[in-house]
């Protein structure tokens, strides 16, 4: 295969470790930069995880790694991957495949040393583009460059095919439309993923919160997800209560601020609503302490002139930093907050050094108070009066 085009060698492309592995696994021949890497060197945009395609089997591949001084984990080895590490940095390996038998969850592979093939077996043509280390760029669909270069979301082959062999991809259809694509969304690929959206709810929780998250971590979700809930796709998530607007606002002073957090902007997807985030546990399932902020995030919104010193300063210390720097998000948003007033409260939030209350429960006993209910609410009292007073002793 001959290259499609030549970029400038990357920065990331000649550390220390990427040679390394690159120099065990041979020339472009055997090893290729894939997927993510490729596309946002093209893009110009900031290169995160690095994976690499290989012709070599998961045992040669280990092999050669290992003759090389390069520690191998086998972390999807059913499927063809390894990972190689090497001065605390990790590379996903995998062996070029081709699909056996797929039900829409999971695959049978089997390997196979034809670029082309496993290309085929791809989700979109702009994750097909491959890389060697002279920054050569190989489009084995023929599609992939151009499609990259219009910003369009395209399925390898035909869209309702692809989705068949793993309904995930209509949810990462929408999530790399949101990061990466421009103008209308590809009308098969639409009319496929709306064809095949109550499949969606045979997925794993764990697999569906990934990708929805990750779509509302995109600078404005909100015009995909309108798209996604128009055409059925998690529409369970569409409440009453949602506003696009609203998100969109939210999103805006986010990324003014650089204060971007997923769970504040579930919580507007949700209307601000408590009740609605616990019914999206039908398709989402998050760690405690994402419900804990925004439960906490709430909690701050029933606090009165948030704008003013004070009010920043119980919100803080009572409920902490984020929570209380999320919910100005969304009274900016909610024009509760006037935009001036913003910076001067960041302030506070950011920098205020958080008192600690000078009483405790051993000094009421000093005083004469016994242990039980009515020591918690003396301290409490306390406590309050205290916070009341600007956070000084009366």
């Amino acid at each position: 295969m001959k290259p499609a085009q030549t970029i400038e060698q990357q920065d990331w492309m000649s550390t220390q470790e990427v040679r390394a592995v690159m120099d065990a696994l041979g020339g472009a021949a055997q090893a290729r930069f894939v997927g993510g890497c490729v596309r946002n060197a093209l893009l110009d945009e900031e290169v995160g995880d690095i994976d690499i395609a290989t012709t070599w089997t998961p045992e040669e591949v280990t092999q050669k790694l290992e003759a090389a001084g390069i520690k191998v984990v086998p972390t999807g080895i059913d499927h063809g991957t390894v990972t190689a590490v090497t001065n605390a940095k990790a590379f996903e390996i995998t062996t070029l495949r081709k699909d056996v038998q797929t039900d829409g969850r999971r695959a049978v592979v089997a390997y196979t040393d034809d670029w082309a093939e496993d290309a085929q077996r791809r989700d979109f043509t702009m994750n097909t583009l491959l890389a060697d280390m002279d920054g050569n760029i190989y489009d084995p669909t023929g599609k992939g460059l151009a499609d990259l270069q219009a910003r369009k979301i395209i399925f390898v082959g035909e869209p309702a095919q692809r989705i068949a062999e793993d309904y995930l991809r209509i949810l990462r259809f929408f999530r790399f439309h949101a990061f990466y694509g421009q103008g209308e969304m590809d009308k098969a690929a639409l009319k496929a993923c709306t064809a095949g959206a109550d499949k969606i709810e045979t997925l794993s929780k764990e697999r569906i919160t990934q990708e929805f998250l990750k779509i509302l971590s995109a600078d404005q979700p909100q015009s995909v997800l309108d798209i996604m809930f128009e055409n059925g796709i998690l529409s369970a998530l569409h409440f009453e209560d949602y506003s696009s607007d609203f998100l969109r606002d939210v999103c805006t002073f986010q990324n003014r601020y650089g204060l971007g957090f997923v769970a504040s902007r579930l919580f507007a997807l949700a209307g601000l609503s408590l009740e609605n985030i616990k019914a999206t546990a039908k398709f989402l399932l998050f760690p405690k302490v994402f419900v804990k902020d925004i439960e906490a995030i709430d909690q701050v919104l029933k606090l009165p002139n948030l704008s003013e010193e004070h009010a920043v300063k119980v919100a803080v210390y009572k409920y902490g930093r984020v929570p209380t720097a999320q919910a100005l998000m969304i009274e900016l948003a909610n024009d509760r907050v006037m935009n001036n007033d913003a910076p001067a409260a960041l302030e506070i939030i950011q920098k205020w050094d958080i008192p600690n209350f000078p009483v405790s429960g051993d000094d009421l006993i000093k005083e004469g108070f016994e242990r039980g209910p009515a020591l918690g609410e003396e301290l409490t009292r306390r406590e309050e009066d205290w916070i009341a007073a600007g956070f000084k002793a009366t």
